[in-house]
């Protein structure tokens, strides 16, 4: 299985390109894990996997330099859209040596953690570097969706390299941030829609976004139609209805 370093130094250059193409589509996911977060004055957060820095880029919009942010990403192509504000450690997610234990107030995660098998050690690290009485927020692709089901059928066929993503189940996070020593889990799935100008924006996006070359452009619309829905709104705008399942945890004592 090709592992999230590999796959995102071959194709974190067209995920950047997509969300400089059309950087709002994908706000109100971001917004609402950064709501659930709730970053506060004089925090220092990881953000881990960070890519190209969508969600740094997000948390710095909102709070400017009040909230320390680090990007902890592991492909150094993927890091390269990183904005120099930001100090980017490229290291593993599950080892990041840099940073001393519980020297953190938070750790987010933006749909990332889906291309690693093992996350438990990912997890571990995590309560390793949060002080007591921090905190972790994480989003993520979850089972038995429609989303699930765009990634690991139809982008499996139409990549290069397919899509294997190993997605949340309900519960899952629960039982595994438990079991690595977090407390107090609240889990919840949302609807969280890509938001474009118009069907050809979606499909343009999409294809960037997931490096679909195998695929002409009404497939990707057949395709998104048929596993995630779209919505049109009064202004002619298109809402794509991506949905991740959300979570956050704190560490106590």
């Amino acid at each position: 299985m090709t592992d999230y370093k590999d796959i995102f130094n071959a194709r974190g250059h067209l995920y950047n390109e997509a969300t400089t193409m059309c950087p709002g589509a994908r706000e109100a996911e971001r917004i609402a894990l950064i709501n659930l977060l709730n970053p506060s004055t004089g925090e220092t957060i990881i953000d881990v996997p960070a890519g190209g820095g969508y969600l740094a880029d997000g948390i710095r919009k909102q709070f400017g330099d009040k909230v320390t942010v680090i990007c902890v990403e592991p492909a150094e192509q993927f890091s390269a859209a990183i904005d120099p504000f930001f100090r980017v450690i490229l290291e593993p997610a599950n080892a990041v040596t840099s940073l001393e234990s519980k020297s953190l107030d938070a750790v987010v995660s933006l749909a990332g953690l889906h291309h690693i098998a093992d996350k438990r050690p990912i997890y571990r690290e995590w309560h390793r570097l949060v002080r007591p009485g921090g905190r972790i927020a994480v989003a993520d692709v979850a089972c038995g969706t429609g989303t699930a089901d765009f990634l690991n059928i139809f982008v499996d066929e139409f990549v290069p390299g397919g899509h294997d993503g190993m997605f949340f189940s309900e519960g899952e996070w629960t039982e595994q941030l438990t079991e690595c020593g977090f407390s107090h889990v609240e889990e919840e799935l949302r609807t969280v829609p890509w938001v474009y100008t118009s069907e050809d924006q979606m499909i343009d996006f999409c294809i960037s976004l997931f490096n679909l070359q195998k695929a002409n452009r009404e497939q990707v619309s057949e395709a998104i139609h048929h596993y995630i829905g779209v919505e049109t709104e009064n202004r002619g705008g298109i809402r794509m209805m991506w949905q991740l399942r959300y979570a956050r945890a704190k560490k106590m004592g």
